[in-house]
């Protein structure tokens, strides 16, 4: 399925930004060349993210025009917040060969 290694790759993002904290939500920009199914994209990060720091975290998705691939945001769980900010911004979800 083309959304699990999208969220496959999603997640070792957000692991790599959340640093051991819980994660809550998570945004991600995604070009519509990538012809991503937003039903799908959650289901499948449901699956990829149990047993880790995004376990039960909800996905955006945020359609834009063409091959972008970027997580946008990290929400952190209170607690975690209280420690440091949420996570915004940097393109450092690698571009999806497909």
């Amino acid at each position: 399925m083309h959304e699990v290694g999208l969220c496959e790759e999603i997640l070792r993002a957000v692991e790599r930004r959340a640093r051991g904290r819980r994660v809550t939500g998570v945004t991600v920009r995604i070009g519509s060349l990538h012809a991503v199914v937003e039903g799908a994209l959650t289901q499948s990060f449901e699956l990829v993210a149990r047993g880790s720091v995004a376990d039960g975290a909800g996905i955006e998705l945020v359609t834009v025009p063409g091959d972008e691939f970027t997580l946008q945001s990290i929400t952190l769980t209170r607690q975690a917040a209280d420690q440091g900010a949420a996570d915004q911004g940097a393109a450092d979800v690698p571009r999806h060969p497909g």
